[in-house]
Formats: structure tokens, C-alpha cells, sequence
């Protein structure tokens, strides 16, 4: 078995709150976060974003940066890079049977067992800081075990219903408790108004004072959001080279250049085969936001749509339909997903294609595609090993993109 399919197989689908099993993991690999300066990202939106932009502009200035991430989109190495390389079968080997009865006696998360075994990679390689995006919260979250220095938080919003919260005070509370005795620096996106009173209302408890979005720099990025994300991430660095934590040349032109997948990704130019994740309210009018000024360049315009369950998209869905010409919706096969029938139910439109089946949609749609067509796809990482079964190593950071 590999160790992808090994590790897996412990728990990936089972989420367990608290942070206890992950002091317990971090002490029996001998607190590898202590070794490390981390950064810890926390949000509903731009996590993954603006943690790739401080990596890459950070390894461009000769660092030597880790990179903790999540979900992944075609095997979970992905989740672990250390200067821009995944971590590799053999290092995930090492990591499960060194620590194996360790694992069987605390019975940690999948997610636990990943954000340990990131530190202790990072460790190992000595890097100089780790960039840690938080999974799922903060409070529970087993990324907050880091006691990261550096606090970043992307725009909160709602997301994950019923696991943080059902309102959006309660689940800012959840992501506000990353803030903690450790923490020196915040920074945030400008967050709507009752976000901001808790953020604020827990940074104060600590006597820190949070940093909100000040930048106001323009940058050669395909959307507003992205501007935004990179606006934070160059705050974010143009602090840390004033305060002489990093010697850092060139930021803008780094960030501009910083490629990750799922966003906005042309997958194959004439036709356009576009990729997002996009799986909230407000990922999906940024996505929106953009595509509305594209979609005149095109003669017929597809959308393969499927989410998973406890997404707030019912108040934005019909939106983006309108852009389309024909909608397919599916499922997401490898989490919980919400049914196709049940998209379909809160939706406008009564031409809707359903196909549960993603490989099948995905096919389906591409097959008779014309140079001037457009079909995108949104709503899951949970398509990646489709999409990527069609167009090989899409995902690989390091190849040329359109």
C-alpha cells in the first residue's frame, strides 16, 4: 500500500476537535514547532493564496521556507512543500513508522497527524519559517498547537455551517481564538464590522493591536481578490523586512509571479478550460466579479458546478448561472457532497443537466468543446483527480501556465 493510501486510511473523513492529541503528538516527536518560526493563516477566503505568495517571495529572497496547506487536490504530498517541493513518499514512511505506536496510543486526526509531520519535515530540513494555513476554525484547529508568533486572517465569513457555527459571529469567534499569550504580530484583511469587534475584542485581551489592510499598491493580477490577497500578503512582508526579520528584494514582482493551482487556473487555452474552487458565498462573486468581464470573448459558455455539503451558496448560485449558457451540475465524490438534486432544487433555471457522476460531467462537457468556447469548473478541490486524469500534472506549480 503507498503510503497516500496508508495514511488515508486513518482517519481522513473524521474530524476530532481540540488541540490536546496534538501537544501529545508534537512531545513525542520532540516539539519540532519549537524549532521552527511559523506563520499561521486563518480564514474563510485567500488562505491558500496568500500563503503561497509570502512562500514564494520569501524562497526568491534564498529562504529556506515549509509550507503547510490544505486540502490538496491530487495526492495529499501537496499539503507539505519545502521550497516549493512536495514531500515525498519515503519522508511520510519515515514520519508513520517512526512514530507509529505514538499514533495508535493518541489516535490523532489525519489532520493532526499531517500538521505534526509537517513540522517535524520542516525540522529536519531547517527551515527558516514555516507557513501554517489553518484547516478548519482556530480555536480547535491543531495548526493554533503552533503557537505561531505571526497571525494572518484572510476575510471571515460564513463557511462550514454547523461545524464552527450557524451565525457569523460564531464562527469569527472560532477563527479569533487562534489569537493567543503567544502571539506578537496581526495582521487582517479588512473584515465586515462584526467581524471586526471580535477580532478585536480578542486581540485587546492580549494587549496586541491588529494591522488591518493599509496597502494600497496596484498589482498585474487577473482579479480584484487576488489584488487584495496580494495587497495583505506585501503588508505582511514589507513589516517583516522594516522589523529586519528578512532581507527582501523585489516583493511585488514575487507576489505578482506567485502561481497556485485552483484559482482562477486556465487548465487549456482555445478552448478555455478554467478551474476554481470557489465554494462559498463570497469565493463565488469574486469569481463572478471576474468572469463577467470575460465572458463576452466567448461563443458558448458551460459551467460543471458541484459542492460539498454545509456551504452557503443559495443566495449567489442563480447569479452565476446567468453567465452560462449550460449548466452541469455533479457531485463531489471523495467528501460528503451535497446532492446534485438538491443544487438543482435551489436554483432558478429549469435546463439544468445533471450528471453525478464527475468524471462523466467533466467528460461529457469537454468532449465537443469549440476553440471559442469557455467551460468552467468550480465548486470542490474534490475535482482535481478528475480534472487531472484529463490534463496531466495541470497542478504541478512549476510548469508554465497560460
Amino acid at each position: 500500500m503507498s503510503s497516500n493510501n496508508s495514511l488515508l486510511s486513518i482517519d481522513s473523513k473524521i474530524i476530532k476537535y481540540g488541540l490536546e492529541r496534538t501537544f501529545q503528538l508534537l512531545e513525542a516527536c520532540d516539539n519540532p514547532h519549537l524549532a521552527t518560526e511559523c506563520i499561521q493563516i486563518v480564514g474563510t477566503n485567500g488562505k491558500g493564496s496568500i500563503s503561497a505568495m509570502l512562500s514564494n517571495v520569501l524562497i526568491k529572497n534564498k529562504y529556506d521556507v515549509g509550507l503547510y496547506t490544505s486540502p490538496h487536490l491530487v495526492d495529499l504530498n501537496e499539503r507539505i512543500r519545502f521550497n516549493d517541493q512536495k514531500i515525498s513518499n519515503t519522508s511520510i514512511d519515515y514520519f508513520t513508522k517512526k512514530f507509529k505506536s505514538n499514533i495508535t496510543i493518541i489516535q490523532p486526526s489525519f489532520f493532526e497527524i499531517m500538521t505534526v509531520m509537517a513540522l517535524e519535515y520542516f525540522k529536519q530540513k531547517k527551515a527558516n519559517i514555516a507557513i501554517m494555513e489553518t484547516g478548519l476554525g482556530g480555536r480547535l484547529d491543531s495548526v493554533t498547537a503552533v503557537k505561531a508568533k505571526i497571525l494572518i486572517f484572510t476575510p471571515i465569513d460564513i463557511d462550514h455551517l454547523g461545524l464552527l457555527g450557524n451565525t457569523i459571529e460564531e464562527i469569527a469567534y472560532e477563527k479569533s481564538c487562534a489569537i493567543q499569550g503567544s502571539t506578537k504580530y496581526i495582521f487582517s484583511s479588512n473584515q465586515k464590522q462584526v467581524v471586526k469587534k471580535i477580532l478585536d475584542k480578542r486581540a485587546k485581551k492580549f494587549k496586541i493591536d491588529i494591522k488591518y489592510l493599509s496597502e494600497k499598491s496596484n498589482f498585474k493580477l487577473n482579479s480584484r481578490h487576488q489584488v487584495s490577497n496580494a495587497r495583505l500578503a506585501y503588508q505582511v512582508l514589507n513589516f517583516l523586512r522594516e522589523k529586519n526579520f528578512f532581507k527582501l528584494k523585489t516583493i511585488k514582482t514575487h507576489l505578482e509571479q506567485t502561481k497556485w493551482p485552483g484559482r482562477i487556473q486556465y487548465i487549456s487555452k482555445s478552448p478555455d478550460v478554467i478551474f476554481d474552487v470557489a465554494h462559498n458565498h463570497h469565493s463565488i462573486l469574486a469569481f463572478i466579479d471576474y468572469f463577467k468581464t470575460k465572458v463576452s470573448l466567448y461563443k458558448n459558455c458551460k459551467i460543471i458546478v458541484g459542492f460539498e455539503s454545509g456551504k452557503e451558496i443559495n443566495q449567489i448560485i442563480n447569479q452565476l448561472f446567468l453567465l452560462f449558457d449550460t449548466v452541469t451540475i455533479t457531485e463531489t465524490k471523495i467528501r460528503k457532497s451535497m446532492k446534485a438534486n438538491d443544487i438543482k432544487d435551489i436554483c432558478s433555471r429549469n435546463d439544468l443537466i445533471i450528471k453525478s457522476n464527475p468524471r462523466k460531467a467533466l467528460n461529457d462537457n469537454l468532449k465537443d468543446l469549440k476553440p471559442n468556447d469557455a467551460c468552467v469548473i468550480l465548486g470542490s478541490h474534490y475535482f482535481g483527480p478528475y480534472i487531472n486524469e484529463i490534463f496531466k500534472n495541470c497542478f504541478d506549480i512549476n510548469k508554465k501556465r497560460y
